[in-house]
């Protein structure tokens, strides 16, 4: 059975310049989630990922479409919206929705965001944790 892990929008960014990011996203074992609302911050950073590494954003788009991401809509974790931002929204209101996401899946958090490490309750897992 595969492990949940939910991606906030750090590793998925690294994962689209390449490297070690990119390669966990391809363990067989994990089964990757993240919001709708990610991935629409993710798209914001396409034109620093297409200056950084030379390539269009039609083809960032493109690899983003490749990543083993299964994306969620805010319905599907509306009910532990209030709870995530009881526990972040005064710290950083972008970061409500994957929180509401990890609650909904009871599931551990893969980001880099040091925030996070703020909020109790949840597993916070580095990239350096899954590797």
């Amino acid at each position: 059975m595969k492990i949940t892990i939910v991606v906030d929008a750090n590793p998925i960014i690294a994962g689209l310049i390449g490297g070690t990011s990119r390669s966990i996203f391809f363990e067989r074992r994990f089964r990757f989630c993240t919001t709708e609302h990610t991935i629409n911050e993710v798209r914001k950073y396409f034109p620093y990922i297409s200056e950084k590494s030379g390539i269009e954003e039609e083809t960032i788009e493109y690899a983003l479409s490749l990543l083993p991401l299964h994306y969620y809509p805010k319905e599907f974790y509306k009910d532990n919206l209030k709870k995530a931002e009881e526990l972040i929204g005064s710290i950083d209101k972008k970061d409500v929705d994957i929180l509401a996401l990890v609650l909904r899946l009871e599931a551990p958090l893969w980001s880099e965001d040091r925030d996070f490490e703020k909020v109790e309750g949840i597993t916070l897992l580095k990239t350096k944790d899954i590797i």
